[in-house]
């Protein structure tokens, strides 16, 4: 199984900052879509920074977990709006109305059905446009 490594988000979240495009989105409003392109020979795609939704080519029959980690929006009973890092919920959607979710542990495992192009969108609503870290 594929995990997350929880403790270089922060390191990876300054880095980001500082070269970020300052990009962001709020609402599932506007979305910020982001290449997934393996490098030759590697069977991970990690991207660290700002994007709602990544999109790639995948083979058919093509094994692939996925995994996200980020912060979001969150508000308590009085309404006060905080900031929170923790796991985001993924899809993925491909040819012919295809689709796949997390699971309860947060990963997205799944073997997809044909040749084509892949999106892999994260969720919530409040995650969009924030810092995180997603591997493929």
């Amino acid at each position: 199984m594929l995990h997350v490594n929880r403790a270089l988000l922060p390191v990876a979240a300054i880095i980001c900052s500082v070269v970020s495009s300052g990009a962001s989105a709020s609402g599932c409003m506007r979305e910020i879509v982001v290449p997934i392109n393996f490098q030759q020979g590697w069977v991970c795609w990690r991207h660290v920074g700002v994007g709602t939704t990544f999109k790639g080519q995948f083979g058919a029959h093509q094994r692939v977990t996925a995994s996200a980690l980020g912060e979001f929006h969150e508000s308590d009973d009085i309404r006060s709006l905080m900031t929170i890092t923790g796991p985001w919920k993924l899809s993925v959607t491909g040819p012919n109305g295809f689709s796949a979710y997390t699971n309860e542990d947060g990963e997205l495992d799944v073997v997809l059905p044909q040749s084509g192009q892949y999106s892999f969108v994260i969720s919530p609503c409040s995650a969009w446009g924030n810092q995180g870290m997603i591997e493929i």
